[in-house]
């Protein structure tokens, strides 16, 4: 979790949308996939990615994102998001083998506090839990390609 990891297409920080409004349109009509692919790609190259995500915690969401580095000893990781950036510990790793029960929309408790036409819920086990994420639908095609490199690593 030590490299820098660029954001993912669907992951864009609204300074990132003020740089390149061309993105804020993607976002806007949800035509982020060419981008999604060249992540996809990237990562595949070795290439790290941060992913929004919000974690279904209890009866709500908390917000933050994940840190998906194919070169990583943990190459998925879910770090809560921090008001005045909180410096880059906090980190929990998701431990393999997972099991992805299925992708689908936002619903259940706290879904209020996510863009649910945006977002897509991510239902999977882990080695030690189960996780509910919430994470943007460009965006989900690498955080399953993740997780599935994850099972054979």
């Amino acid at each position: 979790m030590g490299r820098t990891a660029r954001r993912a297409a669907g992951s864009q920080s609204f300074t990132d949308l003020i740089r390149h409004p061309s993105r804020l349109v993607e976002q806007l009509v949800g035509d982020a996939r060419q981008r999604a692919e060249a992540d996809l790609v990237a990562w595949n190259a070795g290439e790290a990615r941060e992913v929004s995500a919000f974690v279904r915690d209890g009866r709500r969401f908390r917000q933050g994102s994940l840190i998906l580095d194919p070169a990583a000893t943990s190459p998925v990781v879910w770090r809560p998001f921090r008001v005045l950036g909180g410096g880059s510990g906090g980190g929990v790793a998701l431990v393999a083998p997972f099991h992805v029960h299925g992708t689908g929309p936002v619903t259940g408790p706290g879904s209020g506090a996510v863009a649910r036409g945006m977002f897509r819920l991510v239902s999977l086990q882990a080695a030690d839990r189960d996780w509910e994420l919430a994470v943007p639908a460009a965006d989900v095609t690498l955080v399953r390609a993740a997780l599935r490199a994850g099972d054979a690593g």
